[in-house]
């Protein structure tokens, strides 16, 4: 068996002999699917050779781990970690009810244990970093609703387990006790920003620490934050698949790629231009959006993938509340004198902190649904900024378009004559990451502008700076011109004059 080889037909048929063999109560695959699982790397076959005994071994704990609850990115990161004899032990031991752990061993040098060679400036950036990875990680885990967030060993991610044994180390370093052994006061001190007296670690307070004013998880709506995605992507085995606003970008282009040429770049710009002004909605109200925006064939699809029944928890008194500035729903507060009326999750709205209700919507007339956590995170808040700037756009009558050929850019104008992303990353150096691996379409536009949310800059008046100085002093970087959004209206309104003269 340890000499075996074949095609994938055969370990189609290998694999159900196995599974008989060893009595296992699981479904063999179909030879389509060995293929599928071929093409996203779960069978590490080499390339132009046939498989061997190891994709045989890889193809009885995929089946395993997903009868487990796994997904296949979950299976994909553990898979390459164990050795052929460890992950034999692992199948048996399951075709024998033992349960094994299928977390991968950490090596020694992951632990805390005082090396004395490292700058705690290193450990404290290499803990953000698993800290971000073990959060998607997490994150992922509980998302489909059958897995919780438990204090196990076994059970952690291994990202985040490491991650909470280097802040353990750097907590004692500085004489304190282990703050960071709880994984849930972990996962709590990561709504709020790293330089917070909740972390209490003063080398996060440092000038030189990069990540000072990244928050790890949105403190309301709960889900990795823009900055999680980023710091994550720092290390290359994370791989891009994992993030979580790359998940949802490949499901919405999944979904209008199956309309066709153009029409699937217009269904993309209605689609979120539909999550940024009506994360609320009433479901006629998206009914007639779909029909004016002819995008009936996927009704079921959006239904399901980017929208939540509103629950009756977040009325109040038995209504839904609309914001007045995002227009998304309003959450019941326990702080009733400052947020009777309830208070705006997203925190790119100034109804974050100033709530007005601009209607009320009754439960009882219509299905009331709001768009998911992860579209308000990623989509609705940093919409507010994007729509702003092309309404201005259009009303000074400029040709403009919105998310041009499936998200190129946020706004474009004269075609490929300017391109504008605007961006609400809370930390300029995540920011100034991201744009060094790569600016993303606006390489497609003459000029390129990045516009900053003003709220951020009036809480971190060096943000700008701090940006240009992060960026790269040479290649693609080099040509982004740096603005506030406030800036680039007004730019915009000044435009059809300059084009007069």
């Amino acid at each position: 068996m340890r000499e075996w080889q074949g095609t994938a037909e055969a370990l189609t048929k290998e694999l159900k002999r196995q599974i008989k063999y060893l009595k296992i109560s699981i479904e063999s695959p179909a030879l389509r699917t060995i293929r599928s699982w071929r093409a996203k790397q779960l069978l590490s076959q080499p390339k132009g050779q046939e498989f061997g005994f190891r994709q045989i071994l890889e193809g009885l704990a995929t089946i395993l781990l997903l009868k487990k609850g796994w997904t296949l990115a979950a299976i994909a990161q553990v898979l390459p970690s164990f050795g052929e004899d460890v992950l034999e032990r692992q199948i048996i031991a399951e075709a024998q009810g033992q349960d094994p752990t299928w977390l991968p061993a950490i090596s020694a040098t992951s632990l805390p244990l005082p090396t004395g060679h490292r700058p705690a400036m290193d450990l404290a950036e290499d803990a953000v970093v698993l800290l971000a990875q073990g959060i998607i990680r997490q994150y992922e885990r509980v998302l489909p609703g059958k897995q919780i967030v438990r204090q196990e060993d076994s059970t952690l991610p291994p990202e985040l387990y490491q991650a909470m044994c280097k802040l353990g180390r750097l907590y004692i370093e500085e004489g304190q006790s282990d703050r960071a052994a709880c994984v849930h006061t972990v996962l709590d001190n990561a709504r709020y920003p790293l330089a917070f007296d909740r972390w209490g670690l003063k080398i996060f307070n440092q000038s030189d620490f990069r990540f000072s004013n990244a928050t790890i998880i949105d403190p309301d709506l709960r889900v990795p934050t823009s900055d999680c995605a980023e710091i994550a992507n720092l290390s290359r085995g994370f791989g891009e698949n994992n993030v979580i606003e790359h998940r949802l970008y490949t499901e919405l282009c999944d979904a209008t790629e199956r309309l066709g040429g153009r029409r699937r770049h217009k269904a993309y710009t209605a689609l979120r231009e539909l999550f940024g002004r009506y994360s609320l909605i009433g479901q006629r109200q998206l009914f007639d959006h779909l029909v004016d925006n002819d995008l009936t064939p996927l009704q079921g699809i959006i239904i399901e993938k980017f929208f939540d029944l509103v629950p009756d928890i977040w009325l109040i008194d038995g209504l839904a509340h609309r914001c007045a500035y995002c227009g998304t729903l309003m959450r019941p507060h326990p702080n009733n004198n400052l947020f009777a009326q309830g208070r705006c999750p997203i925190r790119q709205c100034i109804g974050h902190e100033l709530p007005k209700v601009s209607e009320t919507l009754d439960p009882n007339k219509d299905i009331l649904r709001i768009a998911k956590p992860q579209i308000l995170m990623y989509w609705t808040g940093p919409a507010i900024d994007e729509l702003a700037i092309f309404d201005i756009a259009g009303q000074n009558k400029l040709n403009t378009e919105l998310y041009p050929e499936s998200d190129l850019c946020d706004i474009a104008i004269n075609e490929r004559a300017i391109g504008i992303d605007a961006k609400s990353y809370t930390s300029p150096v995540t920011l100034a990451l991201r744009l060094n691996r790569s600016i993303g379409g606006l390489i497609y536009y003459h000029r390129r502008i990045l516009a900053v949310s003003d709220r951020l800059i009036e809480d971190n008046p060096s943000y700008i700076s701090t940006l240009k100085s992060t960026l790269d002093k040479k290649g693609d970087p080099t040509s982004l011109e740096i603005m506030s959004v406030s800036s680039v209206i007004e730019f915009l309104k000044k435009m059809p004059y300059a084009n007069q003269t």
